[in-house]
């Protein structure tokens, strides 16, 4: 970002901090110390979803801050798609994750943002809401034939995947994010959501959650596999 905005940075660090134990919760249910029926929990499920649309709501806000979504589209898509080719090694497949939706979201706004933009600002923040919620009630109650089609966010039969954020409905969501960061560019650099703070350690976590979601789940998974192994 060309501007700090702290509190954004806490909030991104509270997110990666849930993200770290909620994937220890899971490799706890991989290594058997936890019942699968446990993943089904509504606890579980919440923050998973609080997680995965506060990346994605920031990420939107941050498309307004960047130097260049080109440049941190690709990084990130690269990212993603070193994960999901990680993750096929230990049998947990991954198709379209997080990072890679934020990779094309960043770079389809780079390259179309402004097509976006040409919504009246007042009905915006609506018409982006409105249209996450109806695409995610009828992509996520569909699946189809042709396999290619999950990235769109409609799943084939059989299909599996320990990470899945199709770009739609979650563009929307970006699109949502995207508007907030207009409207809080144009605020005032004094003015209290420019200015306000969070705690030191979740902004420092937060301007590096790249790097932390790379490293942690093998740091994770690895301790883990040892205590397993020790305790066996």
């Amino acid at each position: 970002m060309s501007e700090r905005i702290r509190w954004l940075d806490g909030w991104r660090g509270l997110a990666c901090w849930l993200m770290i134990g909620y994937h220890l919760f899971f490799d706890c249910v991989m290594f058997g110390w936890l019942p699968e029926s446990a993943t089904g929990w509504w606890p579980v499920y919440l923050t998973q979803r609080f997680i995965a649309l506060s990346f994605i709501f920031l990420c939107g806000v941050s498309a307004r801050f960047t130097r260049s979504n080109l440049r941190r589209g690709f990084v990130t898509l690269v990212a993603g798609c070193l994960v999901q080719a990680a993750a096929e090694l230990v049998g947990a497949p991954i198709r379209f994750g997080i990072l890679q939706f934020l990779g094309c979201a960043m770079l389809f706004w780079h390259f179309l943002g402004r097509y976006a933009d040409r919504v009246p600002e007042r009905a915006a923040p609506w018409l982006w809401a409105a249209l996450y919620i109806v695409t995610r009630i009828v992509a996520y109650g569909v699946t189809v034939g042709p396999r290619w089609l999950y990235p769109l966010g409609l799943r084939p039969r059989g299909f599996v995947s320990y990470d899945w954020v199709p770009f739609f409905p979650n563009i929307f969501m970006f699109f949502l994010g995207a508007w907030f960061g207009k409207r809080l560019l144009a605020m005032p650099a004094d003015s209290r959501l420019r200015t306000m703070g969070a705690p030191r350690a979740m902004e420092w976590t937060g301007r590096r959650t790249l790097l932390i979601y790379l490293v942690h789940q093998p740091v994770l998974y690895s301790a883990c596999w040892a205590v397993d192994r020790f305790l066996t």
